[in-house]
């Protein structure tokens, strides 16, 4: 029998699972904020999701990042409730790749982050350009509008700004994640639901 989405969400949100998704909800609005206040040209704001990805699950990553994303909204940016969708992408796509091993090796960490910049990417064109004209007063914006300086449409100058730096922004939000999961303590990992996609098959953390 097929398990409910909520079903999904409760087996992996065991232990200190709860609290630790609610740490990374946090994450993900202060790094967020603390990046499109400074104007720094990539969003890093979904470093918490991809760490609860990894180390939780893909549902509880998808909460995660939707979760932020409503609170981002009620804190005065209203447009991020409108890229859940993406926020559902990226959990989704981590989850799947790191159950797959793939964050047990750094290069695997880089290709990840690039192809999950890509499809995040795919995903956030048409609402960025259908609901809001390209302008997200993000530090990126300067790329929409260089590409549209140039003749492009306005739905190809975000797809081209959404390429030249959402793969580098998940490329660093990837690395940063691998490089947090490195360094934490053994007895909080063995605790997380996802802590096996950190081990080599046959070795013991």
């Amino acid at each position: 029998m097929s398990k409910s989405i909520r079903q999904r969400i409760a087996e992996e949100l065991t232990g200190p699972a709860l609290p630790f998704v609610a740490f990374c909800i946090a994450l993900n609005l202060t790094v967020g904020q603390v990046t499109a206040a400074l104007k720094i040209p990539l969003y890093l704001d979904s470093i918490g999701t991809i760490l609860v990805a990894v180390l939780v699950g893909p549902w509880s990553a998808v909460f995660c990042g939707s979760a932020a994303n409503l609170l981002a909204a009620a804190f005065g940016n209203p447009t991020m409730m409108f890229f859940i969708p993406v926020v559902a992408v990226i959990g989704t796509f981590t989850g799947i790749i790191a159950k797959l091993g793939w964050f047990r090796k750094w290069y695997l960490v880089c290709l990840g982050g690039i192809l999950q910049g890509i499809l995040a990417a795919l995903v956030s064109a048409p609402i960025s350009a259908y609901l809001f004209g390209g302008v997200m007063m993000a530090g990126t914006d300067f790329l929409v509008l260089y590409f549209r300086s140039v003749g492009n449409t306005l739905m190809d100058s975000v797809l081209y700004q959404g390429l030249a730096s959402d793969p580098a922004d998940k490329l660093v939000s990837y690395f940063i994640v691998f490089l947090l999961v490195k360094n934490l303590p053994q007895r909080l990992l063995a605790r997380l639901h996802g802590a096996g996609n950190l081990r080599t098959p046959g070795r013991t953390p």
